[in-house]
């Protein structure tokens, strides 16, 4: 039991750095990103943007027959559910177009449009609501793979709309970049000490 709630605890990490800028003050050296090249692509359309990225398109038809394949793979599965073009969905998927590279050997990424311009309609969101679990767009939903099966650990509306990410500069785009791969960072450790695959 203890096991198995640290596990859960420890994935939940992630969804809160996705809500929030919890490491204001914690920047990690990183010299891969080109703000240049973010603030390039941040306007395009989500699609166009992932096109050619480990986040893989699903149709919301096909949805639950990848997600159930997925759990052979032993791996998490994070599924973006996004707007083509909303200003939220484009800057959260900013992200992903540059976490997901990182960590496609040890989660699954996956992404599906829930409108392609805007939000979604009231009767959209009810049946979003209802067949995914999804309250509001763009939300991050995540999968634990436990046993060969892929449990629904939590959903999460992704607020991409504080006032220094919306801002050309795109102030703090690399605090949220490095935030979510510190948390990514743990949470994947703590599921291999979990596996018995690595000592602390």
């Amino acid at each position: 039991m203890g096991r198995k709630h640290s596990r859960h605890v420890e994935f939940l990490f992630i969804i809160t750095i996705f809500m929030c800028v919890l490491a204001m003050g914690t920047y990690a050296q990183d010299n891969k990103v080109d703000m240049k090249d973010v603030r390039q692509i941040v306007s395009l359309p989500v699609d166009e943007m992932l096109d050619g990225t480990p986040v893989s398109m699903v149709p919301e038809g096909s949805y639950w027959k990848v997600v159930n394949e997925k759990r052979k793979t032993d791996m998490p599965l994070v599924a973006f559910f996004y707007s083509n073009v909303d200003p939220e969905s484009q800057r959260v998927a900013s992200l992903l177009k540059y976490v997901a590279p990182e960590y496609a050997d040890e989660l699954i990424f996956i992404r599906v449009q829930t409108t392609n311009e805007g939000k979604p309609d009231k009767d959209t969101s009810k049946r979003l609501s209802r067949e995914f679990s999804l309250d509001k767009t763009p939300g991050i939903l995540f999968y634990e793979n436990v046993n060969g099966k892929m449990v629904l650990e939590d959903e999460e509306y992704v607020d991409a709309d504080y006032k220094e990410f919306r801002t050309p500069s795109l102030m703090l785009w690399k605090t949220y970049y490095n935030a979510v791969r510190k948390e990514l960072k743990k949470l994947l450790h703590a599921r291999k000490y979990l596996k018995g695959t690595i000592f602390p």
